[in-house]
Order: C-alpha cells, then sequence, then structure tokens
C-alpha cells in the first residue's frame, strides 16, 4: 500500500470545495447582456457538445496511454482558456469559443479525475469507500453551490463580469492543488498505441455486450435527459412563471441546491438499505410523478417537489457512476467512462434540440408532462426485464 496516496484524498475534497459555481444563478443574464438572442446562446451549447462527440473518445485513450493525471490537467488548461473568454469576451463568436473549449476540457476531465478517485481507493484498499466518498463529495460541493449562487447574484449587481472573474481564479488555484494529486501506479504506465486500440475495442464491446453496463448507460441517457433539459432550459422561465422573481432566483437555487444536496449526500445509506433493483425503480416512479406534476401545479409550492427532484437525480448520478466503476477493470475505465460520456452527450444533444422546437410550438408544461409520461411508460419494461434478468441468476 502506498500511504503517499492518502494524501489525494484531502486534495480532492479541497478541490470540490473550490467548485464555487458564482456563474449558476446569473449565467444566462450575463450572455443577454452583450444583446446575445437565446439562438446564439443554443449556439453556444451546440459548439460544446459538438466538441465532446469529436474528442470523447480520443481523450480517453489518450487518458489511459498518457495517464488519468495529464488528461486531468489539459482539461483544467482548457477551463482556464475558456473562461478568460467568457470573462473578458463581448461578442457572440467569443463566447461561442470560449463554451466550445469548455467542451474540449469537459471531454478531456469526462472519466479521468473519478478513474484517479477511484484506483487511488483501490490501491489504498478502500474500494468499499468510494460510494461515502462520492457522497462526501457532493455535500462539499453542494455547500459550495449555495455559497456560489449567493455570492454570484451579489457580484452580478456589482459588476457583471465578477461572478466570472471569480470562478476563473478558483480553477487556477485547483489546477495548482490537482498538480500535486499522485497518479496511482496501476495507471502510472505507459502503454503502446496498439495496446490501447484493443482497450478501445473491448472497452466498446464491454459497453455494448456486457447487459449491466448496456442497462446502466441506457438508463442514465434516459433519466439524464428530464435533468438536463430541466436545468439548461426551462427552470428559470419555469420559476418565473410560478411567481418567483428574478432577484430571488439566487436564493431560491442556493435553498434548492442546499437542501437536495445535504440529503442527497447520504446515498451510501440509502442505497445499502434499498438496493440496486428498487432504486432505479423508485428513481423512475418518482421522476415521472415529479414531471407530470410540475407540469399541472401552478403555485409557488411546487418548489418543495422541484427540491425533491433534485434529491432524486443526485442519488441517481452517485449510484451508477458506483455501479459503473464496479462492473469495469481499471485498465480500461477511463475509456470506457469516455463511451458512456460519448453516448450520452449525442443522445442528449439531438433530443435537447427536439424538446425546445416542441417548447416553442406548445408549452413548458406540456413538455414536462410529456415527460413525465415518457419515463412512466419507461419504467414498464424495465422492470419486466429487471425480474427476467433476477429469474435467470436465481
Amino acid at each position: 500500500m502506498n500511504n503517499s496516496l492518502k494524501s489525494n484524498i484531502w486534495k480532492f475534497y479541497f478541490i470540490k470545495a473550490l467548485g464555487i459555481r458564482f456563474i449558476a444563478p446569473i449565467r444566462i443574464l450575463y450572455l443577454l447582456s452583450f444583446g446575445l438572442s437565446f439562438a446564439q446562446v443554443g449556439m453556444m451549447e451546440l459548439s460544446a457538445a459538438l466538441v465532446i462527440v469529436v474528442l470523447e473518445i480520443p481523450t480517453g485513450i489518450f487518458a489511459d496511454i498518457v495517464g488519468r493525471k495529464a488528461s486531468r490537467m489539459i482539461a483544467y488548461l482548457f477551463s482556464i482558456a475558456a473562461f478568460s473568454c467568457l470573462s473578458f469576451g463581448s461578442t457572440a463568436a467569443i463566447f461561442i469559443i470560449g463554451w466550445a473549449l469548455s467542451g474540449a476540457a469537459d471531454a478531456f476531465e469526462s472519466g479521468a479525475q473519478d478513474a484517479i478517485i477511484f484506483d487511488t481507493l483501490k490501491e489504498l484498499d478502500r474500494v468499499k469507500d468510494y460510494l461515502t466518498l462520492k457522497s462526501r463529495f457532493l455535500l462539499i460541493s453542494t455547500i459550495a453551490t449555495i455559497i456560489g449562487s449567493i455570492a454570484g447574484a451579489s457580484l452580478y449587481t456589482i459588476d457583471h463580469r465578477l461572478p466570472w472573474y471569480m470562478i476563473t481564479a478558483t480553477i487556477i488555484l485547483s489546477t495548482i492543488i490537482f498538480s500535486t494529486v499522485i497518479e496511482p501506479k496501476q495507471q502510472n504506465i505507459h502503454k503502446k498505441f496498439s495496446d490501447q486500440m484493443t482497450v478501445l475495442k473491448e472497452s466498446f464491446r464491454l459497453s455494448i455486450t456486457n447487459l449491466d453496463v448496456r442497462k446502466l448507460i441506457a438508463v442514465g441517457i434516459i433519466l439524464a435527459l428530464p435533468m438536463y433539459v430541466f436545468t439548461t432550459l426551462l427552470n428559470q422561465p419555469y420559476l418565473v412563471s410560478r411567481g418567483f422573481n428574478i432577484q430571488s432566483l439566487g436564493f431560491v437555487f442556493a435553498f434548492i441546491t442546499g437542501i437536495s444536496g445535504f440529503i442527497a449526500s447520504f446515498s451510501n445509506i440509502i442505497e445499502h438499505k434499498v438496493r440496486k433493483r428498487l432504486s432505479f425503480l423508485l428513481i423512475f416512479i418518482s421522476m415521472s410523478v415529479l414531471l407530470i406534476s410540475f407540469g399541472l401545479i401552478q403555485s409557488p409550492f411546487v418548489l418543495v417537489l422541484i427540491i425533491a427532484f433534485y434529491i432524486i437525480d443526485n442519488y441517481k448520478n452517485i449510484i451508477i457512476d458506483n455501479y459503473l466503476n464496479l462492473e469495469i477493470t481499471s485498465e480500461s475505465r477511463a475509456t470506457v467512462l469516455s463511451v458512456q460520456s460519448l453516448i450520452n452527450n449525442i443522445s442528449i444533444s439531438i433530443m435537447f434540440v427536439f424538446i425546445g422546437y416542441l417548447v416553442d410550438i406548445f408549452s413548458i408544461d406540456i413538455v414536462l408532462i410529456a415527460m413525465g409520461i415518457l419515463i412512466g411508460t419507461v419504467t414498464i419494461p424495465f422492470w419486466t426485464i429487471s425480474n427476467k434478468i433476477r429469474t435467470v441468476k436465481l
């Protein structure tokens, strides 16, 4: 056991604490203040998605050949460049370039940091602590987001650029701290490209043929879509339509994130009691009921349901991440996670454009109800397949 690896854990705690999302409540408002249209904001999202799709698999291979630490360091450098463009830019072109650079950062980061964390615990013989550690990371990130939401809104009233300056500074500090992280021995092995192509083929094969991995990826896509659409496209106009004013959104987001993140930080305890199959069944049913309720309830009290929605989504992210890591080997972990991320980005990007079109034609409420019905419908085949698998295993 390499005792020096223990320092990785507190460093990751520190990095999570620096994830202060100053821009969370004001990102769209900031862009609109420079005269961008919603279509141009959409182009920013599209540019990032396209970059991620192009780079996802190559960066996964890079991480497995050169190392996850090198991949994550490159991601940090792209992030610094991206947020510098967004902090100092004033035109749609610069903002689109900045967001595309953030997409490159996401591609290089995808799976690399989680792989380092998991393999650090594996080398320390503490794999059983992974779910607990992820839950604690979520709690820390939640606190950081609360601080960022409130502070970001205040800073925005002083100078529109201040939240962006602050988040760029925290990324630079995180980069410095991460540069001192020790890479686990099993990762610190340089592989030949031909060997890695074999790993890539095996990763694709595993993603397609391994029933558990395939099901986790599919379930992840289905359950990620409602939250992605809600947080990226619908939440601000939806909350305004329920009686919340723009000035209160920073506190509303802080409150939602705080309560939901705190409760979801106990995911390891919840999962231990309800286990895998029942966890997913409850997630499907809860998301379906909540989405339909969002479309039907017109009062501000819907905030309670939104908090529940965030809690369930946080829990879903943690357990899918945990189950997927348990199904794959260290040698192919970053590549398989990149395959997962690639599939997610392609699927969600296509659906995102389609759902945006539906919102324009119908309304936010109708789209939310439709997504709820879709999730509820998917519950039936999920339960049937789960029963068949359980019967075979018995």
